[in-house]
């Protein structure tokens, strides 16, 4: 009698340290998802925050001098994300920057190479253009903006 009792002791104690096994299993892998569920979502919230900067841009009427700001906001943005990896470089090429006739300019590169080489006037006349987003590419990667197509569509009254 004295042996069924101790083995009736031992199983019940068998038997709550399995349970407790597995409640430590389940709360651990509920933490993992949470946390797993918290980093999509930070990656996620990246990507629109990313994102939401050039749709600013995305609408049918842009002025030249938010151009020369977008050119800035894509120069900072290369530079910033060059290093990480799989980051592909947003592009901005606009129909008619620097004449009417123009066709594919990179909107970085312009601004860069003649900005400050250009006389008061020229700047002037930059700003009084009107421009409309025509298109947005994004990397089906990580659906972040990769390119931005622009047409000039007149100049400011």
């Amino acid at each position: 009698m004295e042996n069924a009792s101790k083995a009736l002791i031992i199983a019940g104690g068998m038997l709550i340290a399995m349970l407790i096994v597995g409640l430590l299993t389940w709360g651990y892998t509920q933490l993992r998802n949470s946390q797993a569920a918290q980093v999509t979502e930070e990656e996620r919230q990246q990507i629109v925050d990313f994102n939401e900067r050039f749709e600013a841009y995305n609408r049918t009427t842009v002025r030249g001098y938010q151009m020369i700001s977008l050119s800035n906001l894509v120069y900072d943005t290369n530079a910033r994300y060059r290093d990480e990896e799989g980051y592909t470089p947003v592009t901005i090429t606009v129909d008619g920057l620097s004449s009417e006739t123009a066709t594919g300019e990179d909107l970085v590169s312009y601004i860069q190479d003649n900005y400050d080489n250009m006389t008061p006037d020229e700047k002037n006349a930059l700003k009084q253009l009107y421009f409309q987003c025509t298109g947005v590419e994004y990397d089906v990667r990580n659906s972040r903006v990769v390119s931005m197509k622009f047409e000039r569509v007149g100049v400011k009254n």
